[in-house]
């Protein structure tokens, strides 16, 4: 288990106040909380949605930030800091938990790559870490509201990171573009809805053929820490 600091706390989301901060209650106390997502998290309106909460460096204008939320049925967490996603993969490829690098022996982080960054280098192979949010893969509790969405996702900053991480493939013979649930999702194949998504499979499907490979990692998430559930070739799922 990759273990938090401390462990989080529970609350209730009353509101998303802005991009950055969520008002939340805990306890009996409402505080301000960092948004750990600049963008859509599912199409949710934040009013009484549990969530976990760690505690931030105190100087900061936010003093705790939101870890997870839970919306179903089963009251599954679901991890939404996507910085916290990258950390987790690093410990998962320390302690030989990923099989797509079953044995890793040198990993780099945050590689610069052209003009962009990539987030790992294992043993000389370019990897990229996707934790999609704007779609959340579990069935809602009727309670929670959701928000019509009309507009498309945005999608220039994976298209970026993935055009240069195709460009190490002449070079390296292979890279890995690996997707992050911080819970336990179902087979991510991509979404038709967001903008550019022919361009962005084309750029995928081309790519296979060079040694591009996907990657799906699912895990569960609780108030000690992130316990890595399955992680599985999704290739074929993209051809």
């Amino acid at each position: 288990m990759y273990r938090f600091a401390q462990d989080l706390q529970e609350g209730i989301i009353l509101r998303r106040r802005n991009r950055f901060v969520m008002d939340v209650l805990l306890d009996d106390t409402v505080v301000a909380c960092h948004c750990p997502v600049t963008g859509r998290i599912g199409d949710l309106v934040f009013d009484g949605v549990p969530c976990l909460v760690s505690t931030n460096n105190p100087r900061r204008n936010t003093a705790f930030t939101v870890e997870a939320i839970s919306i179903d049925a089963d009251r599954q967490w679901i991890g939404i800091h996507q910085g916290r996603a990258n950390d987790f993969v690093a410990y998962c490829l320390d302690t030989d938990a990923l099989p797509v690098f079953p044995s890793s022996k040198h990993v780099e982080r945050e590689q610069v790559v052209a003009s962009s960054r990539l987030d790992f280098k294992v043993d000389g192979v370019y990897m990229e870490v996707k934790a999609p949010l704007t779609e959340l893969f579990v069935t809602p509790l009727p309670r929670f509201e959701r928000r019509a969405v009309t507009r498309p996702i945005e999608t220039e900053r994976l298209i970026r990171h993935l055009e240069t991480l195709i460009a190490t493939l002449p070079e390296t013979k292979r890279a890995v573009l690996l997707y992050v649930f911080l819970y336990d999702a179902p087979v991510f194949t991509g979404n038709p809805n967001r903008k550019q998504d022919a361009r962005i499979r084309q750029l995928i499907r081309d790519a296979i053929a060079d040694g591009l490979e996907i990657w799906q990692l699912n895990c569960r998430f609780t108030v000690e820490g992130i316990v890595p559930l399955n992680c599985f070739e999704t290739t074929l799922h993209f051809k």
